[in-house]
């Protein structure tokens, strides 16, 4: 475990809470904090050494090293809001306003720390925000041009030291400011290796999803050109994935079926709609025990690539991303509910063939039951004669059998 990994907690524990939720903005905030934190605790503890070695310090040796406290509250401040522009421009303006001081009481525009004003707009641009930068920039050059106007009109004081001081501390000027630019710059690649580093990690995640996902993931262009396809495609159509570029996928759908991908696709690019479509693929067969298997049914679901507004893919085809999936079991188990509903219907209207069919074989020798048996129960007001009556009689018989 590395000594600084304590540090490293305690400064990241300061990141304010909105900033933990993307690792490049993490990194951001921590580059910005940490090295403040750590100047300014220099700073503090300078101060009682320079008192030491040279006594007490003078008004403006004071003022310089009290200012160098204000980089641990512009920390404080993006700690508790998490505003890093904000935080950059205060950084940049307390970094102009120290080189005021220092310069304006040495010698003004000609003093060794004005070198430092080039350093403001460089630091600024750590912020990634056009608006800092150019901010900062004003920063410079305004207190470039202050420096000017107090030299021109005598209100910053002549620089008296002698030739070997004024050269020793140019020289401690221009190392204090080579020194911070290979922070800015060691900061600047710190975060550039961080961003890679993130993106690495992140395409290794869709990578790794692409690679374990069952379904099918492809992009497509104008016409329905396949873009990209996720290597599922391999496993589910058989053929490597780079075959499925272009017109690849379109050549295996069939021939009935491509009407509605080519349909799906475009309603999807011009109406920003989504949209889902069964068809027919062919799929060369991986296994030979399955070599009857030319074409398999899939669910294709489409929608169109979000795009940001203003950006150039606006003027061309918008692109589509689908989800393939393979449906041939579900197409096989719709086909035998169908053949069970049909047989279903089939049974019952048998069923109902057989009901209709008794019902008419009971209710005709019935009918002959109750009519001659009605008769021979009135024989005497119909006067029926003894032939009549057993020719009824024969015939209830007769029904009675079949009916048996």
């Amino acid at each position: 475990m590395s000594l600084l990994a304590p540090v490293g907690e305690f400064i990241e524990s300061l990141v304010h809470p909105t900033a933990r939720r993307d690792g490049l903005t993490l990194a951001r905030h921590r580059a910005f904090i940490g090295p403040r934190l750590l100047g300014g605790l220099l700073a503090l503890a300078a101060f009682p050494v320079v008192w030491a070695l040279r006594g007490a310090p003078s008004p403006v040796e004071a003022i310089a090293l009290g200012w160098m406290i204000m980089p641990i509250l512009i920390a404080y401040f993006l700690s508790r809001t998490g505003r890093f522009e904000a935080a950059h421009l205060l950084s940049s303006l307390a970094l102009t306003i120290l080189v005021i001081i220092v310069a304006g009481a040495t010698g003004g525009v000609t003093s060794f720390a004005a070198v430092w004003l080039v350093l403001v707009p460089l630091d600024a641009a750590l912020s990634t925000s056009r608006r800092a930068v150019m901010a900062a920039l004003g920063f410079a050059l305004g207190a470039a041009v202050l420096l000017l106007v107090l030299g021109l009109t005598g209100l910053s004081p002549a620089q008296e030291l002698s030739e070997d001081d004024a050269r020793v501390l140019a020289a401690l000027g221009i190392a204090a400011a080579a020194l911070y630019a290979t922070g800015l710059a060691l900061g600047t690649e710190a975060l550039a290796r961080a961003g890679v580093r993130l993106r690495t990690a992140e395409e290794a995640r869709y990578r790794l999803l692409a690679r374990n996902m069952t379904d099918v993931i492809a992009r497509h262009g104008g016409g329905g050109a396949v873009l990209f396809i996720s290597p599922a495609a391999a496993e589910l159509f058989g053929v490597p994935a780079n075959e499925l570029r272009g017109h690849g996928l379109f050549d295996r759908v069939h021939v009935a079926d491509r009407p509605a991908y080519l349909t799906a696709l475009s309603d999807a690019a011009t109406t920003g709609e989504n949209r889902s479509v069964e068809f027919r693929v062919r799929r060369d067969p991986i296994k030979p025990a399955r070599p009857g298997q030319h074409f398999m049914w899939v669910e294709m679901r489409c929608r169109p690539l979000e795009r940001e507004p203003g950006s150039p893919a606006e003027r061309e085809v918008r692109q589509v991303v689908s989800v393939i999936r393979d449906v041939a079991d579900r197409k096989a188990q719709e086909k035998i509910s169908a053949a069970a509903r049909a047989e279903a219907e089939q049974a019952n209207a048998a069923k109902g063939r057989f009901l209709a069919t008794m019902s008419h074989e009971l209710r005709t020798p019935l009918n002959a039951v109750i009519g001659f048996s009605d008769m021979l129960a009135n024989e005497q007001a119909l006067n029926v004669d003894p032939a009549r009556r057993r020719e009824y009689a024969q015939m209830i018989n007769e029904s009675g059998q079949h009916l048996l």
